[in-house]
């Protein structure tokens, strides 16, 4: 229950006290997906008044606002930075430099822009039935991405969150995170769970090798920007199978 709350006090902006430690998050990876689940029942509960009484693409706007409110905008944070550092084509170093700097560029803005108008639109086109089971599969399989990536790739600093993460997740961790992550989606989706889990997988084995040929591994900022990529994926990807009637 302790690592549980260490993921949660990282992962959200629930009131909860005192702050995780960097070595400690990596051990509390595990539980990474059980949050995204609390995350996930959360807007699915706030979701029912709100579809009921908006229009779906007004809806949709306060429910993604929600979810980023209840994560904090960590996830965000670390996707702009993220495409700050990558986007403006610079060497290691300097795209590391740019990736510790607090301001925003415009790469970070148009990454937000885009991640959140991908979450925005997937939301309003879903069906009741479909858009209550995105809302609950999408934060957990958003936080399975980072412990595929700290597998499949390593730190690029010698210190750090992203450092102190990837180093201490381990194999049992990454198996009860993924064993998580299997059951919500063949519960919320059947068949179609593979797709989704190896859209995940694929996302962050991909993401892993760029990173690992452009900054020589993951930073925490990496980390984030593979959580908001996988959940806006993964509502994407609902919206085209319900769109082609196959859920």
């Amino acid at each position: 229950m302790e690592r549980f709350l260490v993921a949660c006090r990282y992962l959200t902006a629930l009131p909860l006290p005192a702050g995780p430690e960097a070595g400690d998050l990596g051990r509390a990876a595990g539980w990474f997906p059980v949050v995204g689940l609390v995350l996930g029942l959360l807007l699915a509960a706030a979701a029912l008044p709100v579809f009921g009484a908006a229009p779906a693409v007004v809806a949709s706007v306060l429910i993604v606002a929600l979810w980023a409110f209840l994560t904090g905008g960590l996830h965000l944070d670390g996707l702009a930075d993220t495409a700050d550092g990558l986007g403006a084509g610079f060497g290691r170093e300097e795209a590391l430099a740019i990736m510790r700097d607090a301001r925003i560029g415009a790469y970070g803005v148009t990454a937000i822009a885009l991640v959140l108008a991908a979450k925005w639109a997937a939301l309003a086109s879903l069906a009741p039935d479909l858009r209550w089971r995105g809302l609950i599969l999408a934060p957990v399989l958003g936080r399975l991405g980072p412990l595929l990536l700290a597998r499949v790739c390593p730190p690029a600093r010698g210190e750090g969150a992203g450092h102190a993460f990837a180093q201490a997740v381990s194999r049992p961790a990454v198996a009860a995170g993924a064993l998580v992550a299997t059951a919500a989606a063949v519960a919320l989706t059947g068949v179609w769970a593979a797709a989704l889990l190896g859209l995940v997988a694929g996302l962050a084995v991909a993401f892993g090798s760029y990173l690992r040929w452009r900054l020589g591994g993951l930073t925490g900022d990496c980390l984030g920007a593979l959580v908001e990529a996988s959940e806006a994926g993964s509502l994407v990807a609902l919206s085209v199978l319900g769109h082609l009637g196959r859920l």
